[in-house]
């Protein structure tokens, strides 16, 4: 029930399990990771503890102990949960990646680097935390690691929605807007790392068949429960649409996707090759500036309207690039923009 997103059902049946067995630490740490995903975070905390009083070893408890105390604004107790739960077991990767973005958000880069190049020696996964290497060094590469995404996805997918609407995320909703606007007809929609079906939500009333990849199978797993979706796909998405027959879609729509991808020339030849003639292609960016694109420390992609416009001369018109917040960053709105394309 937890892992499907069934909160109040795990809650009952969780807090029954804790009335007839007290003393099963596994049943405090579930409710402490049901807390957490439900945003209980001072509830989480205390079944972490009561959790970790009855089984001090159990290092995945230290962890989300770190998190919960993160979330509380107590940095320092976090820091010392995140390496406790490393020093019980080095191989478990949480807890590298959770302290590695503590010490960067309190500066310590050094830090965060040498906790990095720890795991990567340890012989944790190179492509994960090669990428979170990149992005605190200041290194640009063309692309986010499969691994680095469906990770991540996977991680928040059943509060995924929740998460986003309290930073105030509504990219799929302006897309569709923009998409309405310049089209009312039943349209053949590709929703490339459709997530847990935003998109196709946002769609729904124009869609007349709704096709979604994305690298997550959990997220998919949410987009599939909407009913909405005619096809889903867990694949990489330049791979998938290499397969894909030419001309098939009427639209294809990304939103917060170039976030994992810096160089999107591959993706703009195979978008171009996807769609109808007079075709539309439409998606969000973080914006930057000077640079074609750009890996922010957060891990994400960032790319200027310049490079955009230019990928775009061969095949398309840029019908719309309009300037937008994508989001809250840190408390603070972080910039970037809305395209809407129109295939030549």
């Amino acid at each position: 029930m937890l892992e499907a997103g069934r909160f109040d059902e795990a809650h009952a049946l969780l807090s029954r399990a804790r009335v007839l067995s007290p003393s099963t630490p596994l049943i405090h740490y579930r409710l402490g990771l049901l807390f957490n995903d439900i945003g209980r975070t001072a509830e989480a905390l205390e079944a972490l503890d009561t959790s970790l009083s009855l089984q001090p070893d159990n290092a995945r408890a230290h962890n989300n102990r770190g998190s919960a105390l993160q979330l509380l604004g107590r940095a320092s107790e976090a820091e010392q949960a995140f390496q406790r739960a490393l020093d019980l077991d080095p191989d478990l990767e949480l807890p590298y990646i959770n302290l590695g973005h503590l010490l960067e958000e309190q500066g310590k880069v050094r830090q965060a680097t040498n906790l990095y190049e720890r795991a990567i020696a340890r012989g944790l996964d190179p492509t994960l935390f090669s990428h979170y290497l990149a992005a605190v060094s200041g290194k640009i590469t063309h692309r986010a690691p499969d691994r680095w995404v469906s990770a991540t996805f996977d991680n928040f997918a059943p509060t995924f929605d929740a998460r986003l609407r309290s930073l105030g995320y509504n990219a799929p909703r302006k897309l569709a807007a923009i998409v309405r606007s310049h089209m009312d007809e039943r349209l053949d929609v590709l929703d490339l790392g459709c997530g847990t079906g935003q998109c196709g939500l946002s769609l729904a009333q124009q869609k007349r068949y709704l096709v979604g990849v994305d690298l997550s199978e959990k997220m998919l797993g949410q987009a599939r429960a909407l009913g909405i979706y005619d096809e889903l796909h867990l694949a990489e998405l330049h791979t998938w649409m290499r397969g894909a027959a030419a001309a098939r879609f009427d639209l294809v729509i990304a939103a917060d996707v170039f976030i994992y991808i810096g160089l999107l020339g591959d993706l703009f030849q195979e978008t171009v090759r996807n769609l109808r003639p007079g075709g539309w292609f439409a998606f969000s960016t973080e914006e930057c500036g000077s640079a074609d694109y750009m890996l922010r420390r957060t891990g994400r992609y960032a790319q200027s309207e310049t490079y955009i416009r230019r990928l775009s001369e061969l095949a398309f018109t840029v019908v719309v690039a309009d300037p937008t917040i994508i989001r809250l960053e840190s408390g603070k709105p972080l910039m970037g923009r809305l395209y809407l394309l129109q295939k030549q």
